[in-house]
């Protein structure tokens, strides 16, 4: 023997609404320049070791598909933004961003560094939520790590553990 029921069907959601309030874009303040940028954030969060990206020339190389093959000249940016996400809760080890630099020419180069700062989400910058304005004209106002380190930047900082050349 068993025993069936039937629930009373809920009523249908209402149909989505479309809801526009116009505002005004407005344009930030600068503007781009002539600089490349080495710009390494994808993907954000990483949980292994390995070559996160590669400027170097893809001839010869075990994966030529993982090397842009782009060589700088002159003035350019670096930005780095990686999260390390354990792969288990009980492997809290910290993860080290590397950068690798090679001059394929004879004639000597000097790589100068302008700004640089790196923080850790903990203790150095937990990630929080922050209302969508805030004054913070001596940066001390921060999202995370990543919102930390680009605060800096932006002011023209160094941290210490960056030499300057």
């Amino acid at each position: 023997m068993f025993w069936l029921a039937q629930t009373p069907s809920a009523p249908a959601p209402p149909p989505p609404q479309e809801i526009v309030i116009p505002q005004t874009v407005r344009p930030l303040p600068g503007q781009l320049d002539a600089v490349p940028v080495f710009n390494s954030n994808s993907p954000e969060i990483i949980g292994a070791e390995g070559i996160l990206l590669s400027t170097f020339p893809s001839q010869g190389k075990r994966h030529p598909e993982a090397h842009l093959d782009f060589g700088f000249e002159g003035r350019f940016d670096l930005f780095a933004h990686h999260v390390y996400k354990a792969l288990t809760p009980e492997n809290l080890t910290t993860a080290y961003l590397g950068v690798i630099v090679y001059n394929p020419g004879n004639r000597p180069v000097t790589i100068n560094t302008l700004q640089a700062a790196s923080y850790l989400s903990q203790p150095d910058a937990p990630f929080i939520s922050l209302p969508p304005f805030v004054d913070n004209p001596l940066g001390e106002v921060y999202a995370g790590p990543g919102s930390r380190a680009m605060s800096d930047v932006l002011r023209g900082r160094r941290q210490a553990i960056f030499p300057p050349n």
